[in-house]
């Protein structure tokens, strides 16, 4: 019997396909005399919904026909989707092929909406190795075991990624070239190969704003996107030079995180909000190239880990480097839109952070989209996922925009090298194609969603520019994803940051209510300079804790 989480809901290959792009057929499956007829339902813009309604034609005309299968797709409005797909999936007249959010997959999951398709009920899916030709991210999030709340490798799957979103730093170019700054791009690690075939002294920066060098193969550090921001800001029209409206790439960056998963002193787990936590953070040197902490390896450039730093000795610190607490890391963010030199708060230092006014707050932005404001010129640089791009190239002309890494956290010597870092970070969005648990035909459901998620699928959506498809293989392809002849130029960026980018907090836990009131808080009172961070803390700290406490039935 479905377990009702409306309440929560509404508030709120190659992919190692074995049979796809080729044999499509299914051994379960079993063609009927009658025609049988699916329901999928999808969203999206007027590029997107045309696309899948493109790809649902290719299916019946070719899998379809072969199987006696129709699929219908059903344009469903985006404002409501999840909602209205959640109330259709607790009846008894289902959708048989649906989207499913990554922030929901846990919910829906314990819900009984949908059909587990690792349990072997399905074939022509590699689900041992199906992370070959697939970032681990991108399947992992659609793994659920509602009994231990766990996501692991093991965990049941529920859905396959309809495609996988990372988020990257698109730029103005013509601002670039107004402010006489040189637009390059080198890979890092082939800049000292490069200088030396072609007598230039390239530093290994993002923005070496002294030799007045950008580099958009190498991500910045918090300073230098500063420092171009408010370069850009000096360009007539140009009334922010970076929006951001998340704080992932900034915390995750230096090991910090918004929860984790602890045990107090007698071994209870519970949940602990860790978005003001101000110890420090810290990671394996370069050149070490391992050391054991309360007994897991950690290797050169990872980050130890919130419980077991804990345990770092003071010999162990000779051969790890130390990172920003997760609360400077926060503060750094919040800078972002507060007005320069305005005090944001205190610095684990006793120092005060001040605000650098280069960022526009949510509240300030209002129903307007980060992307029109790029595209007009209000905005130099802003943080988005690859779903801008087909937009952005009807309204922007061929040459003027470009992707870029997020920022990383860095340190550097006098001579410009690195002498602390990070890691690269950031989030991904990603939406799952699932098959309801109330579906009478899963068996042909399965074939279209193979379909979908599999080469066709996914080659259909790439070549539309909307999204980065979920089989590395195709990502790298120049036809169906690079495009280096399209804007943005450097599309490399995105398959790069596929690799290490992950679910955003909504993902973290089953139910994301703990998040919505100082995230509220956050947005249209702090980022708008009518609070400080330590009010956010002081007001919503407690009442956090208190819901993450629900989630263990822990109790002190």
């Amino acid at each position: 019997m479905k377990k009702l989480l409306l309440t929560i809901l509404c508030l709120s290959m190659t992919l190692c396909l074995s049979a796809c792009g080729g044999d499509n057929s299914d051994a379960n499956y079993k063609p009927k005399n009658n025609t049988t007829t699916l329901q999928f339902w999808g969203w999206g813009n007027d590029i997107e919904c045309s696309v899948f309604q493109e790809i649902t034609n290719e299916f019946n005309e070719t899998v379809g026909k072969e199987n006696n299968i129709t699929v219908r797709y059903v344009q469903k409005a985006s404002s409501s989707y999840s909602s209205d797909t959640a109330l259709a999936l607790s009846g008894n007249n289902t959708p048989d092929v649906i989207y499913v959010e990554d922030k929901f997959i846990k919910s829906w999951a314990a819900a009984e909406y949908l059909t587990q398709l690792d349990d072997g009920s399905f074939d022509g899916f590699d689900f041992t190795n199906s992370k070959k030709d697939m970032w681990d991210s991108s399947v992992s999030r659609y793994r659920y075991n509602p009994e231990t709340t766990t996501s692991n490798q093991d965990d049941p799957l529920w859905a396959l990624p309809k495609d996988i979103g990372p988020t990257v730093l698109f730029y103005n170019t013509n601002y670039l070239k107004e402010l006489n700054i040189e637009e390059i791009s080198i890979p890092e690690d082939k800049i000292d190969e490069y200088n030396s075939s072609n007598g230039t002294n390239y530093s290994k920066k993002g923005y070496d704003s002294m030799n007045r060098i950008f580099n958009n193969r190498i991500a910045m550090n918090w300073d230098e996107i500063i420092e171009l921001a408010k370069e850009m800001q000096k360009v007539d029209g140009c009334d922010f030079g970076y929006y951001n409206e998340w704080w992932f790439a900034y915390g995750w960056s230096v090991g910090g995180d918004v929860v984790e998963f602890v045990e107090d002193e007698n071994g209870k787990p519970y949940y602990k909000f860790t978005l003001n936590d101000k110890s420090a953070n810290y990671i394996v040197k370069d050149d070490v190239n391992s050391i054991i902490i309360n007994g897991h390896e950690y290797k050169s450039g990872e980050i130890i880990s919130y419980n077991d730093k804990n345990f770092i000795t003071a010999s162990d610190k000779e051969k790890l480097n130390e990172l920003p607490s997760m609360y400077d890391a926060f503060l750094e963010f919040v800078a972002l839109t507060a007005k320069e030199g305005s005090v944001v708060g205190k610095k684990v230092d006793g120092t005060d952070k001040l605000g650098y006014g280069v960022s526009m707050g949510a509240n300030s932005l209002g129903t307007a989209d980060a992307e029109d404001y790029f595209a007009s010129g209000k905005f130099g640089m802003f943080v988005d996922g690859r779903w801008e791009v087909a937009d952005l190239r009807k309204t922007m002309e061929e040459g003027t925009w470009n992707v870029a890494p997020l920022p990383v956290y860095k340190e550097y010597d006098a001579n410009g090298n690195v002498t602390v870092h990070g890691i690269a970070a950031g989030h991904s969005g990603s939406m799952g194609l699932a098959i309801a648990d109330g579906s009478k035909n899963k068996d042909a459901a399965w074939l279209f969603l193979k379909y979908v998620a599999g080469e066709p699928g996914q080659r259909s959506q790439s070549i539309a520019g909307f999204a980065i498809p979920n089989q590395k293989s195709l990502a790298n392809d120049e036809e169906v994803f690079l495009q280096s002849s399209k804007d943005p130029k450097n599309s490399i960026v995105f398959v790069e940051a596929a690799e290490f980018e992950r679910p955003g907090d909504w993902w973290s836990i089953y139910d994301s209510s703990w998040i919505d009131d100082w995230a509220n808080f956050l947005n249209y009172t702090v980022r708008e300079n009518k609070a400080t961070v330590e009010e956010m803390f002081d007001r919503y700290y407690d009442a956090t804790q208190e819901k993450l406490y629900k989630f263990t039935n822990y109790s002190k």
